[in-house]
């Protein structure tokens, strides 16, 4: 093989590792696209849980203070009516 032909098949590869360069450049654009768009969905997806476990505790913590006031008026009215009651003398 000549030095011509070496340097011709040295340039053919080279043109082909390039080529194949800009095929890996295209794809990771695609990669990086997909995983900025995941990225997205999952930030979204964090943001509307916490609110909804935000919502639900804060649910749950109105409930119970709802049904400590409820019995706490249960007993007022119990003790409001055995006082109303005969004492039977």
């Amino acid at each position: 093989m000549s030095e011509s032909d070496t340097l011709q098949s040295m340039f053919r590869l080279l043109h082909e590792i390039r080529s194949k360069q800009g095929e890996h450049d295209s794809r990771f654009s695609r990669i990086d696209n997909q995983l900025a768009g995941l990225n997205k969905r999952f930030d979204d997806w964090q943001e509307t849980t916490a609110t909804r476990l935000g919502l639900a505790t804060h649910a749950n913590l109105r409930n119970t203070a709802i049904e400590a006031e409820l019995e706490a008026l249960k007993r007022r009215v119990e003790a409001l009516e055995g006082s109303l009651r005969p004492t039977g003398h």
